[in-house]
């Protein structure tokens, strides 16, 4: 039977909600999930109080497509947000519209890189802007053009890796000062509205300049170099690399003061979190939130010669995905399951006591975090339709018996499959060996039975034609499209 949402709305003791996303986060860089030694106290202290899923992915290795289906438990695909200049449709129910019919009180401080004039998509509040306004200004990708050659460096890797502040870092003091305001004035208020609040920060995406505090934690003596900074033999890497001007060479401390940086941002966002769970626990909120913290997709950090995402490389495509809530989940547990961002929106309602609608392609996390032992799907679809692709690209992740592999899929290129356990930095592409002909085979017909690639080749290329019509017919100018 199909519950009511608003049927919820006068339960007293439905959980409040806090979801905490970052930008641009390797999870290779956080202690919980093995890094060495960047510090990161306050997802520690998370990761100790509740659930750590072990494989976590994003929807998309690109933040607005990867960010609709995380607001919404829909694929990119199935949403047309294909790319930097997508719009999500109006008409689409996110989890904060699902969640206000519930009776909870919803608020969006930071980033979700909606483009659009629709800027809240359910929110009832917008405490703080998007730092990239309406996201009118990205550039329509053109999988018919010829490839970009001939330019020099990228100015954004021999820029980076230094002291100093950004408008990012400014921007994500400001989604800390008002996430802890909203969480004191909810703490104030009488009437005990359960409350769904998104405080999502930009950091720790590029440019890769962070306070002086931050920056010396790591320079010089951790900045390290990549484990494995020789680019994967296959025409994919090559456009990424190619496009985004990382062909280089790039001196080796270049790269250096740049991982630096990065740990460094790594940091002072883990601060600023802290900052909006110590709020929580003051206010004696913490007793009754369920916490959830992810980020939208990884960052490359220059393994594999490459930078940004873009790609379904396990730097770029997985992502963090830690859950508390006193009482109901255990504490310090981890689970080595498979799962994506579509899985947060049935989470989330699964939490609040709401029923999830029909058409929602994610499931509800909640029974796997609350035990070990619960039946659950333990796979993830992944996939990229912007720049750097000449058709549609997607991975299919799949733990079966144990053995966790990774089917990378492009329309008209050579395959690749990983043993994620046994091979978790990619270097041995199976698709090559003749004794795993068969599993990549099935894994090729799993993924081509719920992914159109060759209707979204048509798709997506009608999309472009269209949208760079439109903008050809503005004013606006558009400018380069964002890594």
């Amino acid at each position: 039977m199909t519950r009511d949402p608003a049927s919820s709305a006068a339960r007293p003791d439905r959980p409040n909600i806090l979801v905490l996303m970052v930008d641009e986060l390797n999870v290779g860089a956080m202690r919980v999930y093995g890094h060495p030694f960047v510090q990161t106290p306050n997802l520690d202290r998370l990761a100790a109080e509740g659930v750590t899923v072990e494989r976590a992915y994003c929807s998309s290795p690109l933040c607005v497509p990867s960010r609709a289906a995380f607001m919404t438990g829909r694929h990119p695909h199935q949403l047309g947000v294909y790319d930097l200049a997508s719009s999500l449709s109006s008409e689409e129910p996110t989890w904060a519209h699902l969640l206000n019919a519930a009776g909870y009180d919803t608020a969006l401080a930071g980033k979700m890189h909606f483009v659009g004039a629709d800027q809240r998509h359910g929110f009832k509040q917008r405490l703080v802007e998007d730092c990239h306004g309406d996201g009118s200004h990205h550039g329509v990708p053109d999988w018919d053009a010829a490839p970009r050659t001939g330019r020099p460096r990228s100015p954004r890797l021999t820029g980076a890796g230094r002291a100093g502040r950004t408008r990012y870092t400014d921007y994500d003091e400001s989604v800390r000062d008002a996430a802890v305001a909203y969480l004191r004035e909810r703490a104030a208020d009488a009437q005990q509205q359960p409350f769904a609040l998104c405080a999502s920060f930009i950091s720790p995406h590029f440019p890769l300049v962070v306070e002086e505090r931050f920056f010396n934690l790591y320079w010089p003596e951790l900045a390290d170099l990549p484990r494995h900074p020789e680019p994967p033999d296959h025409p994919k890497y090559q456009r990424i690399r190619q496009f985004f001007s990382l062909e280089g060479p790039f001196e080796e401390e270049v790269i250096r003061r740049c991982r630096a940086a990065y740990f460094g941002l790594v940091t002072f966002v883990d601060e600023l979190i802290g900052s909006v769970l110590a709020a929580l626990r003051e206010t004696g909120l913490a007793e009754n939130t369920f916490v959830l913290f992810t980020g939208d997709h990884g960052e490359m950090l220059g393994e594999r010669g490459l930078w940004w995402k873009s790609c379904m490389l396990e730097g770029a495509a997985r992502v963090p995905l830690i859950c508390s809530l006193p009482g109901r989940l255990p504490a310090g547990e981890r689970r080595a399951n498979v799962a994506g961002l579509v899985d947060v929106l049935p989470t989330l309602l699964d939490v609040a006591g709401v029923a999830c609608p029909g058409f929602i392609e994610g499931s509800s996390l909640l029974p796997v975090l609350e035990s070990g032992n619960a039946a659950w799907k333990d796979e993830a679809l992944v996939e990229f339709l912007a720049h750097t692709a000449r058709h549609p690209e997607a991975a299919l992740i799949r733990k079966t018996d144990g053995a966790t592999r990774k089917l990378i899929y492009g329309l008209h290129e050579e395959a690749q499959l990983y043993d994620l356990d046994a091979d978790p930095d990619e270097l041995v592409n199976l698709a090559r060996l003749p004794a795993h002909h068969s599993e990549l085979r099935d894994m090729e017909r799993e993924l081509l039975s719920r992914w159109p690639a060759e209707a979204l080749d048509h798709a997506v290329r009608r999309s472009q034609q269209r949208r760079r019509y439109v903008a050809a017919g503005t004013e606006s100018t558009l400018t380069e499209l964002e890594t």
